[in-house]
């Protein structure tokens, strides 16, 4: 999944979905990609029900930083959460959040990332969004778990809008769907820990990906946020 404009070139991070075996895991293409990753366990020999955590590579952090990307975490040994319960076998686990300052002429530049588009080949599948924001919105894709079968919040609207990705499943019966939404940002705002200032005209715009459980922590969904903000923010919060 990829945010793009009217050139078809990537703005922010090129995301991906894997399948594999009794598991399903969110990360993203390029150098920087293994940094971290959500995974979603299902049922299997070892235990039963589900666990959904975030953790990080800490040698893959320390490649990245090498390379010159700034990677700032809290993580320590992971973040375990419950997600948002929807129905008796669903749980919205996760939502990407692209911001449409991405969009927007003046950072471009700042925008654009080094990571190619991936050849989609058997097995695989893209979605990539070039349709314009509106100002102060956002494009979100939101990850729904599910067993028995899949689920799709607001099923009537993601069907007529063809807003679905997916759906996946894997051998431990668990089904993840996606389903792409345009809000606007008053109505349903980042959570305040996760937004950045974005710079004024006499800053160097720099986007960034800032991630982090919403407000009830925990209990929550866990929120990727695509975005840009000024370069002098990560030079003064640079942990090397």
């Amino acid at each position: 999944m990829v945010l793009s404009a009217e050139d078809n070139l990537p703005r922010g991070n090129v995301w991906k979905i894997t399948a594999k075996n009794t598991d399903f895991y969110l990360d993203f293409e390029g150098i920087h990609g293994g940094v971290f990753h959500l995974s979603a366990h299902g049922p299997n020999n070892r235990f039963d029900g589900h666990r959904f955590h975030v953790k990080r590579d800490r040698k893959a952090v320390q490649e990245a930083r090498d390379h010159g990307y700034f990677v700032g975490d809290q993580l320590g040994r992971g973040h375990k959460f419950d997600g948002a319960q929807l129905a008796e076998d669903a749980f919205l686990i996760a939502r990407l959040r692209w911001n449409w300052d991405l969009q927007r002429p003046r950072f471009r530049d700042a925008a654009l990332t080094a990571t190619p588009i991936p050849e989609l080949s058997a097995g695989r599948h893209g979605s990539m969004l070039n349709t314009q924001l509106q100002p102060n919105s956002a494009w979100d894709v939101d990850l729904v778990v599910s067993y028995g079968g899949p689920f799709w919040p607001d099923a009537k609207s993601s069907a007529r809008d063809n807003s679905r990705l997916g759906p996946l499943v894997n051998s431990s019966g668990m089904w993840l769907t996606a389903t792409s939404y345009h809000r606007p940002l008053a109505t349903y705002p980042t959570p305040e820990d996760l937004r950045l200032p974005v710079p004024r005209r006499e800053e160097t715009p720099q986007s960034i990906l800032i991630a982090g459980p919403g407000p009830g922590g925990a209990k929550d969904i866990y929120w990727f946020v695509e975005g840009i903000t000024t370069r002098a923010l990560l030079t003064t919060s640079d942990p090397a």
